[in-house]
């Protein structure tokens, strides 16, 4: 009797810790509303970002948040407290942690140069956005003029960043195009950087919109590199969040939203600020009279206005941190009406 009275303790004991271990290992899912009000609780907004990516997210020689992304941050706190300087950037860690830290709710929303993809939505607890950036996987090399075509350089080494879509892109270019290549695979990106302008690789793959910023200053300073226009990949740059708070969700897909529609309708940070906006009425609701529909969300009625004028449209954020700096392209960055991808769902 003791010796059953004894089992019956150790597995009861035992399911316990299973049932404890289960919990510990199952996702906290935020409520609707929580998120919100733990921004408004704290008076800023968190942004899990990467740093040190040129026109992306960086610190300048005085120690200043700039960039494409950084600004983006900004947009979300304007939107939701008025201020777009309320924000706090934690450096997320590599890949796939940086799903687990905002899984974790360690910051508000995720701003990096994540590729959203089938296995990244289905395998982790986040909502992916809508694509900030369409970019595509390119290449760089070293030498002066034109060099070769990608599919006749014959036999080269290739450093990557591994553990991301970029190397998986790789190894499918390498197996369809037959091509003699041998890949070196870094930690980092500036590991692969660095080895790449220490010439130990002859050719550097990432992002094309990466290769175009990170490499500027030394093909600037007459180092000899060329940055093919070719892409041999899909690569929607995409915010994300963690699940389940979907207020918050709702939230920041129409923030976005608004930078996207106000870029088509060519309604610019200046205007807002001198009141010089178009007769339209979508544009009208937009930015104050759509009613309820903005206080259902908990966000003030000029939450747009403030956006705007804070820190402008998507065109006017794109110019200053990529165009201008870096001469790049828009190209499929440009809003429907001009040709590009960029899409906002009516304001109705």
């Amino acid at each position: 009797m003791d010796v059953t009275m004894r089992l019956v303790g150790t597995l009861r004991r035992f399911a316990a810790g299973m049932l404890l271990a289960l919990l510990a290992a199952s996702p906290v899912f935020a409520d609707d509303g929580e998120t919100l009000e733990r921004i408004h609780g704290r008076g800023f907004l968190i942004c899990g970002l990467r740093s040190g990516v040129s026109g992306i997210s960086f610190s300048d020689p005085q120690g200043h948040l700039d960039g494409f992304l950084v600004d983006v941050c900004r947009v979300f706190a304007a939107a939701t407290l008025g201020n777009a300087q309320a924000i706090r950037v934690v450096r997320l860690p590599e890949k796939p942690q940086e799903f687990s830290a905002v899984e974790k709710h360690e910051v508000d929303i995720a701003l990096t140069t994540t590729t959203w993809t089938f296995s990244r939505d289905l395998s982790h607890d986040i909502e992916f956005l809508m694509p900030l950036l369409h970019d595509g996987q390119g290449f760089a090399i070293h030498g002066d003029g034109t060099p070769p075509p990608l599919d006749r350089l014959g036999a080269r080494t290739v450093c990557v960043k591994t553990a991301t879509t970029t190397v998986r892109n790789l190894e499918d270019h390498i197996r369809k195009s037959d091509l003699p290549w041998t890949m070196r695979t870094f930690q980092t990106l500036d590991e692969a950087l660095q080895a790449f302008l220490a010439h130990e690789c002859d050719l550097l793959t990432t992002d094309r919109t990466v290769l175009v910023t990170s490499l500027a200053g030394y093909r600037k300073a007459g180092m000899g590199i060329h940055i093919y226009p070719d892409v041999i990949s899909r690569e929607p740059l995409t915010p994300y969040i963690a699940r389940g708070d979907r207020n918050w969700y709702d939230i920041a897909r129409w923030v976005l939203h608004a930078i996207v529609l106000a870029d088509a309708r060519g309604v610019t940070s200046a205007d807002v600020q001198a009141g010089r906006i178009p007769d339209d009425s979508e544009l009208h609701r937009m930015l104050g009279h759509a009613g309820t529909a903005a206080r259902n969300l908990g966000l003030p009625d000029d939450w747009a206005l403030q956006v705007l004028a804070q820190v402008g449209n998507y065109g006017e954020i794109f110019e200053r941190n990529l165009g201008i700096p870096y001469g790049m392209d828009r190209g499929l960055n440009k809003p429907w009406t001009q040709g590009g991808l960029l899409y906002a769902p009516p304001f109705r």
